[in-house]
Formats: structure tokens, sequence, C-alpha cells
């Protein structure tokens, strides 16, 4: 680039043609950065809140991190969350939420009764829980999830909110995604976008299964999305449309999502969903994030 730059004397007819190439160089780079800008701020929507992990270690401002912990029993899942650096780093302008497959079982909080001699298992979960809370909004991530077909069998990576006081119990999932032990199994390449009234079933779960285009979602990073307003809420992959809910398909969504919600982060391992990792299982895993944002309904 600097060679083509540089006038050369032998030549001085090509000053003009350099001048314009450079000119519409610099007139490309500020268009990128005009369609950035617009990207970032989304057409009647402002930016509330976001994390695009440029330092060393996780926001404890933005983030509170489970540690040793069975938050998962419930769903019978397999691993100790953890805050180590193992499971959990920031560096390089990720985050990375690893499962472990340890050589030494790990003892897991008081409650490892399922596991007494400890868990073979570790991974990561993080939520903006105490920290930050939304009614209504669009919430974004950018993800590679670790979901390589016939070798991740196990692993369920998921982006969701849940609510943040007594007031309404619904659970909105942006993303959750199972691995696979077939590498021809479709499910592979798809992830499942989610409405659910309560922990209880009292309503039965609204729910799709979207392909994801390209090589899938251990492929390479894509932006996962849902957008929640004046009672509709709308599911976007890359950009594109791929799940609709409102009041009529969905009459009780304003009574489920009535409160404000949190976002939760994590790569669960085992449980009644995904089942659990066999030996060709390849760990440690990651469900790297480029990068969460948060916005808010401006008009």
């Amino acid at each position: 680039m600097t060679d083509t730059l540089i006038r050369s004397p032998e030549r001085p007819s090509r000053r003009k043609p350099v001048l314009i190439t450079a000119l519409v160089v610099v007139l490309a780079a500020l268009v990128g950065i005009g369609v950035a800008v617009w990207r970032s701020q989304r057409p009647g929507w402002r930016l509330a809140w976001s994390d695009e992990f440029t330092g060393g270690h996780l926001d404890p401002a933005r983030w509170q991190i489970e540690d040793r912990s069975t938050f998962g029993n419930g769903n019978k899942e397999l691993a100790c969350l953890m805050n180590q650096p193992q499971n959990l780093r920031v560096a390089g302008g990720t985050l990375r939420l690893t499962a472990v497959r340890e050589q030494t079982p790990v003892t897991c909080g008081d409650n490892d009764t399922r596991f007494p001699s400890g868990r073979n298992y570790t991974s990561a979960m993080v939520s903006t829980r105490g920290k930050e809370a939304w009614h209504e909004g669009r919430f974004e991530i950018r993800a590679k999830l670790p979901l390589t077909p016939g070798v991740s069998q196990g692993l369920w990576p998921a982006f969701w909110l849940r609510p943040d006081s007594g007031t309404g119990d619904g659970e909105l999932d942006v993303l959750e995604a199972i691995g696979t032990a077939n590498p021809n199994d479709p499910e592979a390449h798809t992830i499942h976008q989610t409405l659910w009234y309560d922990e209880n079933g009292t309503k039965p779960k609204q729910s799709t299964v979207v392909t994801v285009p390209g090589s899938g979602p251990a492929g390479g990073f894509h932006t996962y999305a849902v957008q929640w307003r004046n009672g509709t809420m709308a599911w976007f992959v890359d950009g594109k449309r791929t799940f609709y809910r409102d009041l009529a398909s969905t009459p009780w969504l304003d009574e489920a999502f009535a409160g404000r919600f949190f976002l939760r982060l994590n790569l669960a391992v085992g449980g009644t969903f995904p089942g659990s990792p066999t030996p060709a299982t390849r760990l440690p895993a990651s469900m790297v994030v480029d990068w969460v944002k948060v916005y808010q309904w401006r008009g």
C-alpha cells in the first residue's frame, strides 16, 4: 500500500490516479463507519447497555459470576459452575465460557448429593442479576457456539432472560442449542428460540428451531437477537427475523413478562435436554462471545 502512494519521479502522470484512489479509500472507510454506527444504533432504538469484553477481566459492575454453583441441578446438569480462568476468561476482545472434563473430581457447593465424590465436569455461567434488568428492549449477542457436529454431545450453550423479581415468571430464550454425537444430525446446524410461562408448565412453551446459515453455529460468529416491545416478541439470526409471537398467538405474554428481566449466559454440560457427554465429546469446548448489547426503544 505504501509503494502505491509514493509518486515515482519516472511516472509523474500517476499522481492524480493515486490521489483519486486514496480519496476513494477514505470515502469508503467513512461510509463503512457510518454503516457501523447506523447498525450499532438500530433505527428507533438506542444502545442502553453493552459489553464488548475489551479488558482483561469480566466487569464486576456488569456481571455476576456463578462460583462452585450447583445451579443446573434442576435440569440434572453435570457441571460445577466455576469462576476460574480455565472456565471463564476475557481476552482478545472476547468472553470465553469453557466446559472442561476434570481429571480430578471437583466438590461443588454444599449440595452434591448426586456426586458424593465430586463432579467430573466444570463450566461457567454469568448473569446481570442484581446489576441490570430491563422491561422490554432488543437483546443481542454475537457468538460462536461449541457445537462441532459429531463431537459435541452433552453441550448446551444458552443466552436467556429471567425475571428480576416476583413480578411475572416468564423465561425468554434468545438462543439455546445442543451438541450432537452424529456428524450428520441436522440439530448441529440449529438453535432453539423459546418462550416459557413459568417453571411449573402453567402454559405450553412456544418455540421454534432455526437453521443457522453458513456452516452453522459452530462454524463462525453469528448475531442472535430478540426484540420485545408492546406485547410482541421477534427473534432474529444475523438480522433475519426467524420467530414471532404476539398477544394473538400468546395471550399470556404480558402476564408472564410483566416485570424487569436480567440476562444469563451459560454453557451447560449434560442435563435433560442435551443428554450426557460421550467419550467422543471434544473437551475443553468454549462458547466464545464477541459482544452483548441491549437497546431501548426511543421512537
